[in-house]
């Protein structure tokens, strides 16, 4: 067990308290009441997959919330949500201890961002992992100038870290925000209409985002069903709208295996989702979406630009720098270490004379949980691109990653 990082049951509440003491009660709970406002508002679809996640804190502060007004033991009602909250307050309490007040009332307003709350998130977890290693973070302060998130120094050596979160949706054709607004008008047409099964759509271009053409988009697939056509590829004004659907009957269905197959048939750059109803709480009744463009998305070479950008602006060519990178609704980084596009662009950008003075490229997964006995081991995988070209010799073989991680013992 290590005692800097490990967390104990009996410690949670303390933790979380003091994230909430961090942040301000009052402040948090004006993002809390306004944030119950915007589900109470939205749609099923939206609030389910979009609103729910858009913050990382939320869920897990109303749920912890909610324990303590029912006189409940933390301790024995841990979920997941307040596990990883517990995790980031012990990040937050340990870290704050370190900053200039200036950053640290930053990071009081940034954390609590619901369009980038993940995103400073990111920089928390970075220092951390550093400083669990032993070595000092040195946060700038100066706004004047553009400069790099923190310095790490490590006895002798010293370097510039940068942190990006790569979004889904960064240069995509389809963006998640706008699927799940699509379907939440959809949706509901089909089910009433008493139907079951799939639509894939194909379109022209890029899935616009504002409710005029997602208005269009629904009323054109809506009166392709109400035609009949209930079966085949149809030719709609924005593309192509391939229908499957059925007079819905009521069995149950295998929700995890109709979901395997959705996974197995959706093409690698189309977004997709089942909905079900529920019968004796049992799912009924399947909707299967997904939407694809026919234009190829620009993923890579949006990173490749952010990063190139970030390398030029932000980090000293004074000193070695490391940009780290967190990859968004990744699980998994085994199939990117060799032969993959992102290690391509990652080569090609550290070939750069210009960027001689980066050290490493690195992207981290999303949480990945351990269980073990009594013990659940929270840690993002790492992944990092050396430059070989890097004009700091130090910089070449320093070892910058390893699995950054956090244990509960319960």
């Amino acid at each position: 067990m290590n005692i800097t990082s490990d967390i104990h049951d009996y410690e949670v509440s303390n933790l979380v308290n003091k994230l909430i003491r961090f942040i301000g009660r009052n402040r948090l709970e004006k993002c809390l009441d306004k944030y119950t406002s915007s589900l109470q508002s939205s749609g099923k679809v939206f609030r389910e997959y979009y609103l729910k996640t858009r913050h990382p804190w939320w869920e897990a502060f109303l749920e912890y919330f909610a324990l303590e007004k029912a006189a409940k033991s933390i301790k024995t009602n841990l979920t997941r949500n307040i596990k990883l909250l517990a995790g980031d307050a012990k990040k937050i309490s340990n870290l704050q201890r370190l900053m200039p007040e200036k950053v640290k009332e930053k990071y009081k307003r940034d954390l609590i961002d619901d369009n980038r709350a993940y995103d400073y998130l990111f920089e928390i977890q970075m220092a951390w992992h550093f400083y669990l290693r032993g070595c000092k973070i040195q946060w700038h302060e100066d706004d004047s100038k553009s400069h790099s998130e923190f310095l790490v120094q490590d006895s002798a050596f010293e370097f510039n870290v940068e942190c990006k979160r790569i979004s889904v949706d960064i240069a995509r054709k389809i963006r998640r925000r706008d699927f799940y607004r699509f379907v939440e008008k959809l949706l509901p047409v089909v089910q009433k209409c008493g139907f079951s099964g799939s639509i894939d759509i194909t379109l022209k271009d890029r899935l616009h985002s504002s409710d005029r053409y997602l208005n269009a988009l629904c009323t054109q697939v809506i009166d392709k069903i109400r035609s009949g056509c209930l079966h085949g590829t149809h030719q709609i004004q924005f593309g192509l709208a391939s229908i499957n659907l059925q007079v819905s009957d009521g069995t149950i269905i295998d929700f995890n295996k109709h979901f395997r197959t959705l996974l197995e048939r959706k093409k690698h750059q189309a977004h997709g989702a089942i909905f079900a109803n529920s019968r004796d709480m049992q799912p009924t009744d399947p909707v299967e979406m997904t939407i694809i463009s026919e234009k190829a998305d620009n993923v890579l070479e949006a990173i490749k630009d952010r990063l190139s950008k970030a390398a030029k602006k932000q980090l000293d060519i004074s000193k070695p720098g490391l940009i780290c990178c967190y990859l968004e609704g990744i699980d998994d980084l085994t199939d990117l270490a060799q032969d993959s596009g992102l290690q391509t662009m990652t080569s090609y950008l550290l070939s750069k004379d210009n960027l001689n003075h980066i050290a490493a490229v690195s992207y981290a997964s999303e949480n990945v949980i351990d269980r073990y006995a009594n013990t659940e081991t929270y840690f993002n995988q790492g992944l990092i691109y050396r430059n070989p070209y890097c004009k700091f010799e130090q910089a070449k073989d320093y070892k910058y990653l390893s699995n950054i991680q956090s244990e509960f013992e319960y």
